[in-house]
């Protein structure tokens, strides 16, 4: 059975395969991937980073799928069937028998009840946890069927439901605790944790008990490098078999080196990169006027043309341009140093002020970016501290609201754009990360989101949403990235990756979008 994921794991891109690809199964061989990061923590519920999901979405499994049109399937989840009652706000999903835990228990419908009330949860404060407030009621119908009652209508919610790809077993995390979870994880997914050398490496093994077809790859050994020249090395050595989120620079680099055992290929990514202000009310940037003048001083290309080249599109707006949700009549704040001292004084702080902007150390060009970000604001008298911190401590610092700017990136799990809007409203459970944003127009936009069954309609509230952001400055974007990819030349894939990870290649910028 094929398996399709929409977690796109953007660390295993293989959307770079666009090319041929056979495994060397035969030669036993571990695919070496290197991280620029450590996952911050091996947990599903709690879990914010990217680097985390690259390697649970291949321990666990999905509830409910993404084909490669973009469309809802059943086909590689842990589920036969689901209904949906003529007034959306009843779900029955019937789950399939035989599907195991890497423990030997049976997955059923209690798992997945668990996993949704963990999501749920206040103690656990899980940063999605407002992606589940519409539901009303969890029923288990037997051991195999479960049913989900809504408070009303949410077109959306197949988006959520998917629990992140995610589903964890009840008896295990009951038995050993969440914290001894995120050591030894366990799921339902092709390949099961083996181990975490801290600050080295994670391996996964292939289970061979898995419920669909095995994967071919033995073992994936993740490999961390925090600092970007060390895992160029490590591929052009043949340490490592491809890096996951390459630097656009040295992308280009490579392949206009042409290494003979490096392949490359390039897609677009369903994301956004941009400045978060903290809005909150003890924050100078809960004053609009400031964003602002931020915004006017930055020079968006200078940036792209520092560290990625032809490698990125300025963004307009946040949902990405090849998807009909994106709006290109947002306001888009191009530099203008008069307007930006304008504004500095009408707030007054006609002579500036100073302030901080945080970045991930082990990213180098988003901290390239925000020190070019201190030179731009020197110009309108800004005077900015550059903080750089390691990923799990950056994560912590930008999540307790420490941190006045930050450059964050933002990928969507799924095909809906939904996410990229929903962290505005004001009941979003990572309005305490992001810095909080409250408009009553954006918020009932949101919800009207939720209930809007026509998706033209939906897409137009999408533009509105945005636009409406964007004069308030709720966060401002950088640009919309072209990934590059470099791996190994010994890499062979026949036709695509679907025997290689079980998990699929999406050509994002040819997916259908639905909801």
């Amino acid at each position: 059975m094929r398996k399709y994921s929409s977690l796109i794991i953007i660390a295993l891109v293989f959307v770079f395969l666009l090319s041929s690809f056979s495994v060397r199964a035969s030669e036993q061989k571990p695919l070496k991937i290197g991280l620029m990061a450590e996952p911050s923590k091996l947990n599903p519920i709690t879990r914010e980073d990217t680097e985390a999901g690259f390697i649970l979405s291949l321990v666990c499994d999905p509830l409910i799928e993404v084909d490669k049109n973009g469309s809802y399937t059943t086909e590689g989840s842990v589920i036969s069937d689901y209904e949906i009652s003529n007034e959306g706000k009843v779900y029955t999903f019937h789950v399939k028998k035989g599907v195991t835990f890497h423990n030997g228990e049976p997955l059923t419908a209690e798992d997945i009840k668990f996993t949704y009330e963990s999501f749920m949860n206040k103690d656990l404060a899980s940063p999605h946890r407002e992606y589940y407030t519409d539901i009303e009621k969890l029923e288990l119908i037997d051991d195999y069927t479960l049913k989900i009652t809504l408070k009303k209508q949410n077109v959306t919610f197949l988006t959520t439901a998917r629990l992140r790809g995610h589903i964890v077993p009840k008896d295990y995390v009951q038995e050993v605790g969440w914290q001894e979870y995120e050591q030894n994880p366990i799921g339902a997914g092709p390949y099961k944790f083996e181990k975490h050398d801290a600050g080295q490496r994670i391996v996964l093994k292939k289970y061979e008990d898995y419920w669909g077809e095995n994967a071919e790859i033995e073992t994936i050994e993740y490999r961390f490098y925090p600092e970007v020249s060390s895992a160029v090395m490590a591929l052009q050595g043949g340490e490592v078999d491809f890096i996951a989120e390459l630097p656009a620079s040295e992308y280009i680099r490579l392949k206009k080196q042409n290494p003979d055992n490096l392949k490359f290929g390039s897609y677009k990514k369903f994301e956004d990169h941009r400045i978060v202000f903290n809005k909150r009310e003890d924050s100078i940037f809960s004053n609009p006027k400031l964003r602002k003048a931020v915004a006017y001083a930055i020079d968006r290309q200078e940036l792209i043309d520092l560290t990625r080249g032809e490698m990125a599109v300025p963004a307009v707006g946040r949902v990405p341009n090849f998807h009909p949700a994106s709006v290109d009549s947002a306001k888009a704040y191009e530099k203008d140093l008069d307007k930006a001292r304008e504004l500095l004084a009408e707030a007054g702080y006609k002579d500036g002020f100073k302030t901080k902007i945080f970045a991930p150390s082990g990213y180098r060009e988003r901290v390239l970016e925000v020190q070019q970000i201190q030179q731009q604001l020197s110009k309108i008298g800004i005077e900015v501290e550059v903080v750089t911190l390691e990923w799990g401590t950056y994560l912590d610092v930008t999540g307790r609201g420490d941190a006045p700017m930050f450059r964050e990136r933002w990928s969507s799990t799924s095909p809906s754009p939904f996410s990229f809007v929903e962290n505005w409203h004001s009941e979003s459970g990572w309005n305490a990360i992001f810095g909080t944003y409250h408009n009553e127009k954006v918020d009932e936009l949101i919800d009207e989101i939720k209930v809007t069954t026509d998706q033209k309609e939906r897409w137009a509230l999408y533009k509105e949403v945005q636009k409406i952001a964007m004069d308030d400055v709720a966060s401002y974007p950088l640009y919309w990235p072209i990934n590059g990819l470099a791996y190994n030349s010994e890499l062979n894939i026949p036709d695509d990756l679907w025997n290689v990870f079980k998990r699929p290649i999406y050509f994002i910028d040819k997916w259908s979008y639905v909801e």
